[in-house]
């Protein structure tokens, strides 16, 4: 991806002032002189490696707009098995043990320029192909992105300010397309490790995974993001205010939500390792909570107007073993609870375990396999879905390739 110029801080950084110089003998001078050779030839070696790291992009000709195009594909076979108690599987409508293939195609063009008076300018459109829910033969299209940055505004389709865990090391994160929000954010670094965003964002943008909501015009949904970014050490937090829509002349209620999160980054038995932690809680606001997964089990019985109080958390961790073999691991539990559905408070439960062990033989090439296993559990009263409340076994073995 291109990366954004590094924004300057309101509050920037005090300056420490140079130490005083000392004179030297001429030994000391010929010493010194040899090190800043040797520093000039590590800086060279340190730019050698940021041009490898680079996304490979070009300029357009007649303009000094730096494109770069880039995309994914995955591949998978994955094995389901269920299991649900035995009022459930009386009904007959609980799925079999089946084995599918599995399969993603994603594309993203990027362009940005600096203009001449200093003002940042980027675009990213970004759409997969993913197979169809009535029909896993056919595939439809899916706009992940289309924004348009200026300075520090941004305007389009994306990823909500509000979402951080994104699960990208897990094969789910590349088949479950993503939240996306229609949204008008502004950004801007309060201090050189600390950034606020303010957004609005309209959640129904999504359709595909919007909740169903009553017809009409509705506000859009208020984020206050504030995200900190140190060498080793991730910090996110957020809170959003969220319209529910209601028929006819009952006023409407407002929804809230909140989420801490924190990613740490380091070496460990000489190798890469990651630990992430999430906790997200919402009234009103069942949009806010959960990951994509989640979401997607959840939303066809779940209705825009319906009061709900719930919260969601995850734990993830990552560990390079080599240069070439990574494994990844994460719990997670989502809860929702309906105090007004009926007679009886209407309740929804998700907890997942997924790990998996990677293998990168070369550059934009990744195999493995994952197992997951789901426990679900639902109580909605006489929104029934038989195939929710069990367990949910899986296993993939997978490919992947960017380019």
């Amino acid at each position: 991806m291109i990366s954004a110029p590094d924004p300057v801080p309101l509050f920037p950084a005090p300056a420490l002032p140079a130490p005083a110089a000392k004179a030297k003998s001429a030994p000391q001078a010929q010493d010194a002189a040899d090190d800043d050779d040797s520093d000039d030839s590590d800086d060279d070696d340190d730019d050698d490696d940021d041009d490898d790291d680079s996304v490979p992009g070009f300029i357009a000709p007649g303009s000094n707009t730096c494109v770069a195009i880039s995309g994914t594909f995955s591949f998978g076979v994955q094995r389901d098995w269920f299991k649900a108690n035995a009022a459930a599987t009386a009904t007959g409508l609980i799925p079999s043990n089946v084995t599918s293939t599995q399969r993603s195609l994603s594309f993203r063009l990027e362009s940005a320029q600096t203009l001449a008076n200093g003002l940042y300018v980027a675009t990213a459109f970004e759409f997969s192909l993913d197979p169809t829910a009535d029909d896993p033969g056919k595939d439809e299209a899916t706009l992940s992105e289309a924004s348009l940055t200026i300075g520090p505004w941004v305007f389009g389709v994306t990823d909500s300010r509000f979402d951080f865990w994104s699960g990208d090391d897990f094969v789910f994160s590349s088949r479950v397309p993503s939240r996306t929000v229609a949204l008008i954010a502004y950004e801007r670094a309060l201090f050189p490790d600390l950034k606020l965003s303010l957004s609005l964002e309209d959640t129904n943008a999504d359709a595909a995974r919007a909740l169903p909501a009553p017809s009409g015009s509705h506000l859009p949904d208020g984020v206050v993001r504030l995200l900190y970014e140190g060498d080793a050490l991730t910090l996110h937090s957020a809170v959003a205010l969220h319209e529910v829509p209601v028929a006819g002349p009952t006023p409407s209620r407002v929804g809230r939500a909140a989420i801490l999160g924190a990613t740490w980054t380091g070496d460990l038995l000489g190798h890469s390792s990651t630990l992430t932690a999430q906790i997200a809680g919402a009234i009103d606001a069942p949009t806010y909570i959960g990951s994509q997964l989640d979401r997607r089990v959840v939303r066809p019985v779940l209705f825009a107007d319906d009061p709900t109080r719930g919260w969601s958390g995850v734990i993830s961790v990552g560990h390079d073993w080599t240069d070439e073999i990574s494994s990844n691991a994460y719990v997670s539990r989502y809860e929702l609870t309906l105090p007004r559905l009926g007679v009886k408070e209407g309740r929804i439960r998700i907890d997942r375990f997924t790990t998996n062990l990677t293998w990168k033989p070369i550059d934009g090439f990744k195999t493995g396999i994952e197992a997951s296993v789901a426990w679900q559990r639902l109580d909605l009263g006489g929104r029934i879905v038989p195939a929710f409340s069990g367990r949910q076994s899986s296993v993939q073995l997978f490919l992947e390739r960017t380019f």
